[in-house]
């Protein structure tokens, strides 16, 4: 039987729709609550992007992602330090934060993609 944890590793859209709802209950708000709910999923998403492609590709590449996450962070930091001479941290990691989100759902759903793409061909062949 597959468990919940399974379930909402391979599929963070449920997740983030889950935490929409109680954030919304929460906040009333509808703006905090889609950002609260893409914070939440974001650390998901983490895994299962990684989760995904290994089992695509049969290759692992969470350090890759992790490597790759740090490196557009310091980006970020020196183009707000150059920006502002100032940094404010919290803004600072919620741009980070965000913008990981976006990145990980858009290479969440490539991937998808992908795989429907190799199961089809592999059916078909």
């Amino acid at each position: 039987m597959i468990s919940l944890v399974s379930i909402i590793v391979l599929v963070p859209a449920i997740l983030f729709i889950i935490s929409f709802v109680i954030a919304k209950y929460a906040f009333r708000k509808r703006k905090k609550s889609i950002g609260t709910a893409a914070d939440i999923t974001t650390f998901l998403l983490f895994f299962s992007v990684s989760h995904v492609f290994n089992v695509i590709f049969e290759k692992e590449i969470g350090f890759i992602i992790i490597i790759f996450a740090i490196f557009i962070a310091t980006i970020m930091t020196i183009l707000e330090w150059r920006m502002k001479k100032e940094i404010e941290i919290k803004p600072l990691l919620r741009k980070v934060w965000r913008l990981f989100f976006i990145l990980l759902c858009f290479m969440y759903a490539l991937l998808w993609i992908i795989g429907v793409i190799r199961y089809v061909l592999k059916y078909i062949s």
